[in-house]
């Protein structure tokens, strides 16, 4: 998924034997993104990787998908392991989080996530797709879904990628208040839905099933 970079990304992107989604970046929302590449792929376990992010091993994808195995699961996270150039504030955030352990954990309560190191079983997205019209924090109200539905979030450490922004305190507290309306909702158990965006997009809106 691309949504507009001028950085060379689509050309290197295009050498690969992979498919390239381009949006506009004025239709750009993390949950629409998500949505879209998912609704574009075929597989029964979907991982998923900020354009940031950097495998640190060849083992990675295994061990993300490896929790799979017990079928409660429905998302797994990795561990983040930040750069030279990550902040206080960004170390202080991958903590609260918990992206920096190093033991492996089930959650059934505490809605803990990340799309930028993780992965979720397509046929419970195929139920309940990423809400397009939150500001961030698209993936901790999905997995709030999943547990309270009885599903269990599993956090592995050994799947690490690389993973920091090293941008500025107003960029950094700029990018945080977009999760903040998100994260508190959950905490109210407000929450949000799998509300899709009108179908105004320049790209293929996605297809949804039909209800039961």
């Amino acid at each position: 998924m691309d949504s507009g970079s001028t950085d060379g990304t689509q050309a290197i992107v295009q050498s690969f034997p992979t498919t390239l989604i381009q949006i506009a970046p004025e239709d750009f929302s993390y949950g629409y993104a998500l949505n879209l590449g998912v609704a574009n792929v075929d597989s029964e376990i979907v991982a998923t990787l900020s354009a940031h992010s950097l495998p640190a091993g060849s083992d990675w994808l295994r061990n993300l998908v490896q929790p799979f195995t017990r079928p409660r699961v429905a998302g797994v996270y990795g561990r983040q392991v930040p750069r030279s150039n990550a902040t206080l504030f960004e170390m202080l955030g991958m903590r609260l989080t918990g992206v920096l352990g190093d033991a492996p954990r089930l959650l059934d309560r505490r809605p803990l996530f990340s799309n930028a190191n993780g992965a979720f079983r397509r046929a419970l997205w195929l139920e309940h797709a990423f809400d397009e019209c939150v500001g961030g924090a698209e993936d901790i109200a999905w997995v709030r879904t999943m547990q309270e539905r009885g599903y269990l979030i599993a956090y592995e450490p050994t799947a690490a990628v690389y993973h920091s922004h090293g941008e500025s305190v107003w960029r950094h507290l700029r990018r945080a208040s977009r999760d903040v309306p998100t994260v508190a909702g959950n905490l109210l158990h407000l929450g949000s839905g799998d509300r899709l965006r009108p179908s105004s997009h320049k790209t293929e809106p996605m297809t949804r099933p039909a209800p039961d």
